[in-house]
C-alpha cells in the first residue's frame, strides 16, 4: 500500500506517468475513489453516497448516464478509458448483479460531456424509480 502511495506522490510531484500496476482497476479506485467512498464502497454520510448496489441504477431510466455524469466522475482527472475501467470494476465488485453491459471509453466520453445541474433532484428521481420498480425497498 505504501508503495502505491509513494508512486502516486512521485508521479504528482515529478509529472511522470504511473507504472502499469498503478493503472489496475483496483488501484484506480484506491487512488481516486477510496477517500470519499471508502475501501468497500460504504460511502460517507452527507459527503459521498455508498457504491454498494450501484448496479441498481443501471435498471432505472437515465441511471446509466447518471453514474458517469455525477461531478466526481465527469470532472475526474482520469481519462475516459480509466473511468470506464474503474466504473466497471466498481459495478462488478460492489453490486450483486454482474450482468451489466460494461462501459466503454467512447460511451464515457459522450456521457461525461453532460453536466448535471440538479444532482440531488436527479438522484432522488432515480431512487424513486427504483422504489417503484421494487428494486430498492428504501431510499439510500
Amino acid at each position: 500500500m505504501r508503495v502505491v502511495y509513494s508512486l502516486a506522490l512521485a508521479a504528482y510531484l515529478f509529472g511522470t506517468a504511473l507504472p502499469a500496476c498503478a493503472q489496475s482497476a483496483s488501484n484506480l479506485y484506491l487512488l481516486n475513489c477510496w477517500g470519499c467512498h471508502g475501501s468497500h464502497g460504504e460511502g460517507i454520510k452527507g459527503t459521498a453516497p455508498p457504491l454498494i448496489g450501484l448496479g441498481d441504477f443501471l435498471k432505472a431510466s437515465g441511471g446509466r448516464a447518471y453514474l458517469i455524469e455525477v461531478p466526481g466522475v465527469s470532472l475526474s482527472a482520469l481519462n475516459d478509458a480509466q473511468i470506464a475501467t474503474v466504473m466497471n470494476w466498481v459495478l462488478d465488485n460492489m453490486s450483486a448483479d454482474h450482468s451489466f453491459a460494461p462501459y466503454t471509453a467512447d460511451e464515457v466520453h459522450r456521457l461525461r460531456a453532460t453536466r448535471l445541474t440538479e444532482l440531488s433532484k436527479t438522484r432522488r428521481a432515480l431512487l424513486d424509480q427504483l422504489l417503484a420498480m421494487k428494486i430498492r425497498t428504501a431510499a439510500k
